[in-house]
Order: C-alpha cells, then structure tokens, then sequence
C-alpha cells in the first residue's frame, strides 16, 4: 500500500506511521478482543524496510527539534494535550476492545495520559555548577538522540506516553512498537501526534517480535525503553550490548503485602483484595503475595473473600463490572497452569473454584484466593499476572521481612499498618522499587519507576526519570 498523508482519525482503519507518513503492508496481524473472543481490524506488520526508513526519519528530526527551546518543546506537548482530548471518547472505546478493560477503567487510563503529560511539562531538567579558584563545573544534560520504545499489552496507551512524553520533553526523537496482543491505541495516539509534532519525530512499527529485535540491534537507535517480561527484558539488554545502547527495562514483579496487626480489618481487606486483582491481576506492580499477622488472618481473609464474592467480572458491554477478561489466549492458558497447580497440590481455595469454567465468549476467571500454600509452592514462587492470589500468617516481624525479600525479583511491595511510622520503617527494609504504605500499588508520574533485582534496569517517571532520556555533558571551564 502507497504511503498517505494524515488527515482526520478513522478509528476503524490503523497504520505504521513512519515520517508523518501512513503505511500499510502486504503482511498484516490482528488482535482479539478478550471478552468476545471475536477478531478485531487488520494492523500491518512493519518491515526492516519501514524501521530503516522511521530511524532515518528520526534522525533527521532530532536535530531541529534538540534545538527547540525547552519552553517551546513543552507548550507542543501542552498543544497535542488539548487536540487528545478531543477524542478521549474514541480512545476509551477502542481500549475497551483491545484490552476487554471495563469502561471506568479504560476511561481512568485514557485520562492519565494527559495528566501524565501534563506533569511532565512542569519539570526541568537538572543541571549542576561547581566552581573554585581554578575552575567552573557545569555539568549539563543532553538528549541522547532517536530512542525506541517497546510496549506491553496490559497498559498499551499509558505506558506508550510514559515513554513519548519524557523523550520528547527532554529533546528526543522516537519510535514505538505496540504489543502485537494491543496494538490499536497505540498505533492511533501516534497517528494523532502527526498533527502537532514535525514529521519524523514521533513514530510508530507495529507488527511481531522481529521488528522489537530489530529495534535492539540498530545502530541508528541509541536507546530502548522496554516494559515486559524478565524473559524478554534479558534478551532486549543482551542485543542491545551489540551497539551499547542505552537500556531501560521495567520487568516483572512478586510484589509482598504485609498486613501488621493493628490494621482496620474492615477497611483495608477491600483494599488489598484491589491490590491483588486490579485490572484482572495482569500489573505488573500487583500484589502477588500477601502476608497476615498470624493474630489476626482468620479474620482478614475471611473479609477479603466476602469482598471478592462481591466483584463482578464481564465484558465492558455488560455494564458496571470490576474485572475484565484475561487479555490474550497465552497469558489465559498461563493463568490456568496456576489453577491446575494449586488444585494438583491440594491447595485450600479460600474463594474461586479450581477448575476454570470454559467460556466461548472470552477469557474470563473469577478473582481466586489460595489460603497458605507452603513458601516453594509455585503461587508464591512465581508470577501469575492474573486473578489469584496467595495468603499466608506470620509472627515474627524479621522473618517476614526476610520472606517477602526472599525473591528475585523487587518491583513492588505494600505495608498496611494503624501506627504509620512503624509500618514506614518496614516499608524502608523492603527490596523492591516502590514500596506503598497504606495503598496498593499506585505508580504515579511523580516519583522515578523502576525495579530492584531482575525487575529491571534503572527507571523512568517523574524528575530523576528524565535523565534516563539523556546524556551527562560535563564542561570544565579554566580561568585564565
């Protein structure tokens, strides 16, 4: 198909857009929507022929727009903030049907995109100055150059801005890849951005895993930011050693829950059980495990599972649900191995039921509780990335610390406790990135995001996360 110039939005059509170009492609995927099960419209998969030409694109913007004034780089950005919200209605419709998210939600991430940008545009770069009798230090920050960001399908929009919006503010030209399982909003925010943005300085190739390992490897690309599986986070650090690109990798997670004992059962129960199932489990930041004081975990998990009785799972169609499906068949089937798990080792099924009723109409599982699997048991183990969770007691503080820490992995982690400072000085002995005292897992623009351990490679988000888009430039300045 022959290239054609961006116009008005058809949000039934979708393309790559490589220099503010539309493009096709004899090859083409499709997802599914994970609550009918039905297929949705043709995407084209990108070729090397369409990379090539979107990072010479790129380089060719970079330069005009690295000289733009930071003042001016941030009022486009403000500009493309009010023409998206001239289509939040659409957006919201078509994450409902990539993602199968309930309404309220898809609505609540179509929202954050703008405020993520517009948080973002109240930052400033950091700069530092060291001056003595002999010398002035400046050091000084430089965008690094065209950038590559790879997208997972459990939050395709708002993790696509995560990545847009701070490599643009801070002077970069980039290139996307949404997930093949939800390529939709993606593809179409940065159709949009054509609008706004010089050609060539936001791009987007859509397609398989061969275009993201292309990615990896080019040389024209000096930097990726990957969100996705460890698996996969290993392999994208591994090729991009190649060329010594530059890396972000937020990976996954086996975020802890402690719940100390003073808590208001009544009110916090609710709130982990959110914790765990939000968005059908599949966050990366979701609580995994959750560890109840001993004195108090008859008590505590008999009030999360009268919650969990009251969630109600569907399609977004159906009106006021809580949860939606699982959003793809192999993540689905994954999520099903635990299920079969558990019910194989004769683990207790506090709430949900072992087997996984068949459903023709889409990937659908009830949130399930699994009450005190022993400590090697595969649900504690590892990641489920879908609606069930472990509870297991605890009496002794160090031990629970040490358990929450015994993992690989550390994205994550939540306290829940009536005396804050106390529940604080336990949040500060946790491994992991982000650790949430009487919340579940909330990541916000504000504070840098990232993992310790194999969930990741440094951070993005808010003001430290700025520099992950930049070079340090040093300028030692002698006196005469």
């Amino acid at each position: 198909m022959s290239p054609s110039k961006v116009s008005t939005l058809d949000f039934e059509k979708f393309y790559n857009t490589v220099n503010a170009q539309l493009r096709g492609s004899k090859n083409i995927h499709h997802g599914v929507n994970p609550a009918t099960g039905q297929e949705l419209w043709d995407v084209p998969i990108a070729s090397d022929q369409d990379l090539n030409d979107a990072v010479d694109a790129a380089q060719k913007a970079f330069p005009a727009w690295r000289d733009t004034p930071f003042q001016k780089r941030k009022e486009t950005l403000l500009k493309f903030c009010d023409l998206f919200n001239e289509h939040t209605e659409e957006f919201t419709t078509l994450l409902c049907k990539e993602s199968g998210k309930p309404r309220k939600f898809a609505a609540t991430e179509i929202g954050g995109v703008v405020g993520f940008i517009q948080y973002h545009t109240t930052l400033e770069i950091p700069e530092e100055k060291f001056e003595d009798d002999e010398k002035t230090v400046y050091t000084e920050y430089t965008p690094l150059g065209v950038c590559g960001g790879i997208i997972p399908w459990n939050f395709p929009l708002i993790l696509s801005v995560g990545k847009i919006a701070p490599a643009l503010l801070t002077g970069n030209a980039i290139i996307i890849k949404p997930s093949p399982f939800t390529p939709y909003t993606g593809l179409k925010i940065v159709e949009l951005m054509q609008q706004i943005f010089p050609p060539g300085l936001v791009q987007a190739v859509g397609g398989n895993n061969e275009i993201g390992a292309a990615m990896t490897t080019h040389p024209g690309i000096a930097k990726i930011s990957f969100t996705g599986s460890i698996a996969t986070g290993k392999k994208v650090m591994e090729a991009s050693a190649s060329t010594l690109k530059r890396v972000t990798l937020e990976l996954g997670g086996n975020d802890a829950s402690i719940i100390l004992p003073d808590v208001d059962i009544k009110k916090v129960a609710p709130e982990v059980v959110m914790g765990a199932f939000q968005n059908s489990g599949q966050v990366c930041v979701a609580t995994k495990r959750i560890y109840i004081h001993e004195s108090i975990y008859k008590d505590f998990l008999a009030e999360m599972v009268n919650f969990t009785k009251t969630i109600k799972v569907g399609s977004p169609e159906d009106g006021d649900n809580l949860l939606g499906p699982i959003q793809n068949s192999m993540q689905y089937e994954k999520v099903k191995g635990f299920f079969a798990d558990s019910k194989a080792k004769g683990y207790k099924f506090a709430v949900g039921e072992p087997e996984i009723s068949a459903n023709n109409k889409g990937f659908f599982i009830q949130p399930t509780i699994i009450d005190n699997p022993p400590n090697d048991s595969r649900i504690i183990a590892e990641e489920p990335f879908g609606p069930i969770v472990p509870t297991q007691p605890w009496s002794d503080l160090e031990e629970v610390i040490a358990r929450a820490n015994d993992t690989l992995t550390g994205l994550g982690a939540c306290v829940w406790g009536g005396d804050v400072e106390k529940a604080t000085k336990v949040a500060r002995r946790l491994e992991a990135g982000s650790v949430f005292v009487n919340s579940w897992e909330k990541p916000t623009p504000q504070a840098i995001f990232g993992g310790h351990k194999e969930s990741g490679i440094g951070g993005e988000w808010g003001k430290t996360g700025l520099l992950a888009f930049m070079n340090a430039h040093v300028i030692h300045v002698y006196k005469n």
